[in-house]
């Protein structure tokens, strides 16, 4: 008899921790559960609002949690999740990282295999393997870098023919050199007119023997 109400005990509180495990989160409107973290994945069921769940973690940055619903597994947009935090419920995405939900990852492979062997489209599962996996960013494109401008050798020149132009000098006039005082081209002298003799010192009109003409 003592052996069977242990049992009850220990069943009621199993079950009293699980209910307040299950009550960690709550669903803030009609949503569905789907089987990966994205809307094209298939639908498990629809969850109403104000319905608990347990939230076992979410991928990168909260945008989809795995939660725990009336036995069922599956993923529900974190926009749609509220928690009891500080006496308030609070959404996720803007206080996962305060509350300490941990940041898990999606393997559709081994998810899949523990939860979904009996669902309909669980055959179907080459669909959704390789798409790109929510929260995962792939590397930017890789883009080659410029190559270097190519010298290009210049073509040889021609050979000049003939001399070669010298280069313009200006050189100084020379200057003018002075000569004797009724030399050509000095000032003050006057040039013979064509025809005429040269007049001696007699020339004045009067005679060689001192007479005037």
């Amino acid at each position: 008899m003592k052996r069977f109400l242990w049992c009850v005990l220990f069943l009621s509180a199993s079950f009293a921790s699980a209910t307040a495990a299950a009550a960690d989160g709550y669903v803030t409107g009609n949503v569905n559960l789907r089987a990966g973290p994205a809307s094209d994945y298939p639908r498990i069921t629809t969850l109403r609002a104000g319905t608990p769940v347990s939230i076992q973690g979410c991928i990168d940055g909260w945008t989809w949690c795995d939660v725990i619903a009336f036995g069922d597994r599956g993923w529900v947009a974190g926009n749609f999740l509220q928690y009891d935090y500080q006496s308030r419920r609070v959404y996720i995405p803007a206080y996962g990282a305060r509350i300490g939900i941990p940041i898990i990852s999606f393997a559709l492979g081994a998810y899949w295999d523990s939860h979904y062997r009996s669902r309909s489209w669980y055959g179907q599962r080459s669909r959704w393997e390789h798409r790109p996996m929510p929260g995962h960013r792939p590397p930017p494109a890789h883009r080659p870098q410029p190559r270097p401008p190519m010298h290009r050798p210049q073509p040889p020149r021609p050979p000049v023919r003939g001399p070669r132009p010298q280069p313009y000098v200006t050189r100084p006039q020379p200057r003018p050199q002075a000569g004797p005082a009724h030399s050509p081209g000095a000032p003050g002298h006057r040039p013979d007119r064509p025809g005429t003799r040269p007049r001696s010192k007699h020339d004045d009109g009067s005679r060689r023997d001192g007479t005037r003409r």
